[in-house]
Order: structure tokens, then sequence, then C-alpha cells
């Protein structure tokens, strides 16, 4: 009969490192659980125990099962996010150390507390203008013209500045969405005067909105639901969905304040005047506004704008040939499958760094933000077309990135055995 062992009173070094990478990887896990209890699994296997755990999305309970039969059992909480992707990627070669038995669980504990010690790669106002570019050169996707583009990067600051501004204040980060979303408004209808631009204001607002919409938190919560991780996927579609509210509200605030009517939200015809070589060059600075935005390591950073540029390039021929859906499809296919087979070589960036720009570029949460404002505006037909191809475009993707994950660690496991260790994680 096994007895557990108190985490408050006993725990070895391999319990501890086991307590502390699962929260490690809870916290991170912004994109996904996909890969979670794999990844417990090999870090235990390494050091001769046999990790059980469960996840209830911000919380979770680990279950370390040793070779005389004791157990030791924990149970870790933190919010989800994707702040610091260098982490992410220190943590991954961190972890091949661990299973390569290259350091003891000792070092391998010390070594995850600094890294979860270590301070921010970037300054703050370096992360600033990091959103500005992310949301300037997004800004030709949604309508390419130089007022789109101008508006982007001035509405960009606005928002980087709320964001840098509420992560240092807690009772802020609890609405920052809405908080984000209201001064950006503001400053849209009182100092650019978007009250009628082409595409309506919300089109102007969505690239600076575009750092909070949670299009790929979306699709993480539908992927997981589509796996059988029922839980964790309901809630965070849950989550997901009351962001987007908020974000909804903030421009409907915003509006009110300034004296504009929900029926100015509408969406009106768009112009697109800008030569086709800026809208493939713009995916430059929106790749480094990404880097800054969430820390990357300066060495992964081609690896993040090649996803880009895939998915993007996918998606555009795809679309042309077959259709919207089903280029997305196939543009979250080739991204999650390149992304499993490059990621799984060592010395290479995690899966999520490569995939992480694409899923950003083929996102939908823009199309239900949209929807949203238009119904609040009374446009019901208008709404209804948005949240449609919202629905669509979203199975698509979220299809696309299961079957290519599948494939990634099927050709994989072929290739290398069945024993090979494969990582499918986003």
């Amino acid at each position: 009969m096994s007895t557990t062992v108190p985490e408050e009173t006993e725990g070895t070094d391999v319990d501890h490192l086991v307590r502390l990478s699962a929260k490690f990887l809870l916290k991170n896990s912004a994109e996904g659980t996909f890969d979670l209890h794999g990844t417990l699994r090999r870090i235990g296997s390494a050091y001769g125990v046999k990790v059980e755990s469960m996840i209830m999305m911000e919380g979770m309970v680990v279950v370390v099962n040793h070779p005389d039969g004791t157990q030791w059992t924990s149970a870790v909480h933190a919010e989800p996010s994707l702040e610091r992707l260098d982490r992410v990627s220190d943590f991954r070669d961190l972890s091949e150390r661990m299973t390569s038995g290259a350091l003891t669980p000792t070092e391998a504990l010390a070594e995850l507390e600094k890294l979860e010690e270590s301070r921010d790669p970037f300054p703050w106002w370096l992360r600033i203008i990091g959103v500005m570019l992310f949301s300037a050169g997004f800004a030709p996707s949604m309508q390419a013209n130089w007022r789109q583009v101008g508006a982007a990067a001035v509405l960009g600051g606005v928002m980087a500045l709320v964001v840098v501004g509420g992560e240092r204040i807690a009772i802020f980060k609890i609405v920052l969405p809405l908080l984000g979303s209201t001064a950006v408004a503001v400053v849209a209808f009182r100092i650019l005067h978007d009250t009628h631009p082409h595409g309506g204001p919300v089109l102007v607002m969505v690239p600076a909105l575009f750092v909070m919409i949670p299009g790929d938190f979306l699709v993480a919560a539908a992927a997981e639901i589509a796996v059988g991780q029922f839980t964790v996927g309901t809630i965070r579609l849950a989550q997901s969905t009351l962001v987007l509210f908020e974000l909804a509200g903030g421009v409907l605030i915003g509006a009110a304040l300034c004296g504009v009517s929900t029926s100015d939200l509408i969406a009106a015809t768009t112009v697109n005047n800008l030569p086709f070589w800026i809208l493939v060059v713009a995916w430059i600075p929106f790749s480094i506004g990404v880097a800054l935005t969430f820390c990357l390591r300066r060495k992964d950073f081609l690896w993040l704008l090649g996803g880009v540029y895939v998915a993007w390039g996918v998606q555009l021929f795809g679309t042309w040939t077959l259709g919207t859906t089903t280029g997305t499809f196939l543009a979250a296919l080739v991204l999650a499958l390149g992304g499993v087979l490059l990621g799984n070589r060592p010395g290479r960036p995690p899966a999520l760094i490569i995939i992480l720009g694409g899923v950003f570029v083929l996102t939908v949460g823009s199309m239900a933000l949209r929807g949203l404002t238009a119904l609040a505006g009374g446009g019901l037909v208008e709404s209804m077309h948005d949240l449609s191809d919202f629905m669509q475009i979203a199975g698509g993707l979220t299809f696309g990135l299961i079957l290519g994950m599948g494939l990634g660690a099927t050709v994989l496991r072929r290739r290398y055995g069945a024993g090979a260790v494969v990582s499918t994680s986003l």
C-alpha cells in the first residue's frame, strides 16, 4: 500500500523539481496544454519516478510515484499567460539537459529556480515600441492603406502604454482589456477623428487591440475540447469570450464618451491601395513587434519570422485557389507539421516559437470582435456575417493545427522509433 508524503513537510529534490516544472509549464500554457503531461512524465522518467497529473486550467495536481511505492502529491496554481517567450525556449533547453542525464535533480532544480527569477531581456520602453510595430505591421492585412498603418502605429502606442502600465498595477491588470480598448477608442475618436473612416472605426482599431484579442486562446480552447481536454478547453473558452466582451465593451464606452453613435461602428467599404510588396514586407516589423512584446530570444527570431511567412503564404495561395476556410486549414496544417518536425531537433526553439507568429497571422479573434461591435451598433446582418466567418475559419484553423501536430508526431515516431521523445506542445 502506498503512502503520501505531504509537500509541506517532506519531498526530495526530484519532487520539488517536478512541482516547479509543472508550475512553470502551467504558467506558460497560454497556447494550450496538449503536451504538458508528456513533458512532466519525461522529466520524471529521467530521474526514476513516474509522474501523473491533472490540469484544471489555472490549477494542477501532480502525483510523483517513487520506486519504493511512496507518493508525493502537490497542487500548484498559476495563471496561463504569454509574456516571456525567452523562458519558454530556455526551459526547452533545460528540459533536454534534464532528460539526457546531464544534470542531477539538485542542479536542475537550481537552474529552474534561476530561470524563474530571470529578468526581462528588454527594457519596458522597447516593449512599447514592440506593440507599435506589432500593430503597424499587422495593419495592412486588415486594410492596405497608409492611413490604416499610421493610425495603427499611434493607437498601438496607446495600447502599449496601457499594457505596460497596467501590468505594474494589480487592480488594473484584471480589467486591462477593457481599459485598453476604451483608451484606444477615445484616442481614435477624439484625436484621430476616426468616426467615419474607410472600413469603419473598429477595423482601424483592431491592429492596436490585436495584442489583447484572444484569437490564439480561442483556437487553443477549441483544440483542447476537440482532443478531449474538456475542462481546460471549456474554461479557456469562457475566459477568452470574457476578454472579447471586455474589448467590445471598451470600444462602446469610448464611443459613448466621445458622443459617437453605435451605428457608426458598423464597417463601411474598405480601401486597399498599397502595393503588394508592402504587404509582404509588413510582416517583418510585425514579427519584430511580436519578438519585443513577448521577449523572444534573438537567436529564435528567424524561426518565428519563417513561421509567419509560411502561414501567410500558404493561406494566401490556399484562399486564392480553394477559399478562405480551406486556405486557413491548409496554412495551419503546414505550420503545425513544420513546427513539430523542426522543433524536435536539439538546439532549435520549441514548436511554440516556430508556430506562434503564424497563429497570430491566421487568428480569427478580430472577426469575433467586429461581430460583437456590429451587433451592438444594430447591424444584425453584418454581425451574423462576421460571427459566421469566425466560426468557419476558427474550425479550419483548429483542425489544421490538430492534424498537423498529429502528423508531425507520427512522422517522428516512425523515424526514431516508438519510444522517441516527441513534443507537440504549442
